[in-house]
């Protein structure tokens, strides 16, 4: 074949093909590492080095994830499962992955949901949310993390508020425009967030579309909204 006439293949389809195998290297690390873990943390329980190690191979791999579903999403390949789930069982399954890693260091969540509540929503790209903003919660807080479910407008409101220093206010005051480029203090990109917006605004019914949006409490800390019909 001529240099003229070789296919040429996409950057974009070159580097979601490296996240794809990226991912499944570091999904068989993570068993291994879960294996390793768990016998160390029965000698030792209080090993806060072997947990954070942990936890930070659990962030990269929850980043490859979002940035293959972004560009799925993007070649309108990726599709959305709606089922009806309940709240309450659904979101205690998000916070129990990272009951290892809260133990240690000391954070108490506590859930706000009435154990009755249904709704209807992907659970895959959900998790994929709940996990990446958990993540950053765990991070930032002091010691107590609220996940609080309900309905408003016809809408499931969940709402996840930390004890730590909040969101910057040019997050808040940009959070149309998640994307921000690299904060050099944190090393955060807005990737996770603008991945949410992205999920939430895939739940429409009717009239109404899913959003997030980012405030902060009256005394301290951050509270993220993702509001899905």
């Amino acid at each position: 074949m001529s240099k003229d006439k070789q296919q040429t293949i996409p950057f974009s389809t070159v580097l979601a093909s490296t996240v794809h195998d990226m991912k499944n290297a570091l999904g068989v690390i993570l068993i291994s590492l879960g294996d390793i873990t768990d016998k160390l943390n029965e000698a030792d329980p209080n090993n806060t080095k072997i947990n954070v190690l942990r936890y930070e191979t659990s962030r990269v791999n929850g980043l490859l994830v979002q940035l293959l579903a972004l560009y799925k999403a993007e070649q309108k390949q990726l599709p959305i499962n709606i089922n009806y789930y309940n709240v309450y069982d659904f979101l205690e399954d998000q916070v129990l992955a990272f009951d290892e890693l809260l133990s240690s260091k000391k954070i108490t969540v506590s859930l706000n949901i009435e154990e009755e509540l249904e709704w209807a929503f992907d659970s895959d790209l959900m998790a994929t949310v709940i996990s990446n903003i958990m993540t950053n919660n765990i991070r930032y807080t002091d010691s107590t993390i609220l996940v609080t479910a309900t309905i408003i407008d016809d809408m499931l409101e969940i709402t996840i508020e930390d004890d730590g220093p909040g969101y910057p206010e040019v997050m808040i005051a940009s959070q149309n425009d998640v994307i921000l480029g690299i904060n050099q203090s944190t090393g955060s990109t807005g990737l996770g967030l603008y991945f949410a917006g992205q999920v939430a605004s895939m739940h429409k019914s009717e009239d109404k579309i899913g959003t997030i949006f980012l405030s902060n409490a009256d005394t301290s800390g951050g509270i993220f909204t993702i509001r899905i019909p």
